[in-house]
């Protein structure tokens, strides 16, 4: 008897997107929380139960005004992903997802890496029903599955892919890289990004966070979001990153860049993260609260945090109407909360103190 869950395990940065985009969509569309059909693993790897293929109301998903997004035709995601003709078999397709399985001998899919093939008697099934150009079609990456990254159907090779004319798609990515989209953050310059990492568990929270914090406060600059993303993961969800893992969490921006379309990563140096995965750095920088201290963390200048410190204390033991203009210019230039400027000692203490818990994180060499 084949296994009830399927193990999904992090590979390629469009293949982690579609599968934590899917996870969003069954919230969104079938009232589903994750919890009830995915299960988290603390290697980075994600059970899923097979059953939700066989359940899902692919109609509302890709075909009515509710649509996650539209796979039919030249639409703009995924163009030519599923031709008219097709679109009343669509959903079977879906379904046999549910009997997935993975053989050894089989060539790896070029995205999750794995040995993901249907059964044979779903393949002739699908056949007979008239979707053989379409397993043909999605079997080969292309633009169909991601206009933007994908060559051109049968056309020219891909710089993105190692200049691979194309590779192969196993059936469950072709299906889950259509989701991809949803688990991108939208930013007010329209470009896009999404927080990559080895563990799903890190990313599911980690690209929550980014949407809570940029819904709430409209940081635009992607290294204080990561930042700020990281000390929410630590303070709110108390996970253990392996050295491994915070080697590689980087965020994946989508922008357009006159006539074209552009990819860039960008990641925070180990120690970096390190520092701000320390749940007691984490909860002072976050008690501060101010953008320009975390970003003295964000950028190594650790001294300057002692240095500011000793300013602000200076200013602070000062009468206040003893302040010349330049003390009050940087007052006002440095300090954005009125709780710190209305407390200047008790501010510098703070600094201090994050100074002194940071050279000791780096003195010790505390790497997990």
């Amino acid at each position: 008897m084949a296994d009830s869950v399927i193990r999904l395990y992090p590979g390629n940065w469009l293949y982690n997107a579609g599968v934590i985009g899917f996870l969003y969509s069954l919230k969104e569309v079938e009232g589903i929380p994750y919890e009830d059909v995915a299960n988290f693993k603390d290697d980075g790897s994600l059970e899923i139960r097979k059953d939700i293929f066989e359940n899902l109301k692919v109609d509302e998903r890709y075909f009515s005004e509710r649509k996650i997004s539209s796979i039919v035709g030249k639409s703009d995601l995924y163009r030519n992903y599923l031709q008219e003709p097709w679109k009343d078999k669509f959903p079977y397709y879906v379904e046999k997802l549910s009997k997935i399985e993975e053989k050894e001998d089989a060539i790896p899919c070029g995205l999750c890496y794995r040995k993901f093939y249907l059964l044979n008697d779903d393949i002739k099934e699908l056949e007979n029903l008239g979707l053989k150009k379409f397993l043909e079609g999605v079997s080969k990456f292309d633009m169909r599955h991601m206009s933007m990254l994908g060559p051109s159907i049968g056309g020219f090779p891909n710089g993105f892919w190692n200049n691979s004319q194309t590779f192969r798609v196993c059936p469950l990515c072709a299906y889950l890289i259509i989701h991809h989209h949803l688990s991108l953050v939208d930013l007010s310059d329209k470009s896009k990004i999404f927080v990559n990492a080895p563990s799903f568990k890190v990313m599911w929270h980690l690209n929550r966070y980014v949407k809570e914090i940029y819904g709430r406060e409209k940081i635009e600059v992607i290294k204080e979001l990561l930042g700020m993303s990281i000390i929410e993961l630590a303070l709110k969800f108390h996970i253990q990153l392996g050295k491994w893992t915070m080697m590689n969490i980087e965020v994946v921006n989508q922008y357009r860049e006159g006539d074209n379309d552009r990819i860039e990563f960008f990641s925070l140096p180990y120690e970096t993260i390190l520092l701000l995965m320390d749940r007691n750095i984490a909860s002072l920088i976050n008690d501060i609260g101010e953008i320009n201290v975390l970003n003295l963390v964000l950028d190594s200048k650790y001294r300057e945090i002692l240095d500011f410190g000793e300013r602000v204390f200076k200013i602070g033991i000062k009468n206040k109407n003893d302040w010349g203009k330049h003390e009050n210019d940087f007052i006002n230039k440095k300090i954005k909360m009125d709780k710190n400027k209305n407390n200047l000692v008790a501010f510098s203490q703070k600094l201090f103190k994050l100074y002194a818990l940071i050279e000791e994180k780096i003195g010790k060499g505390v790497y997990v």
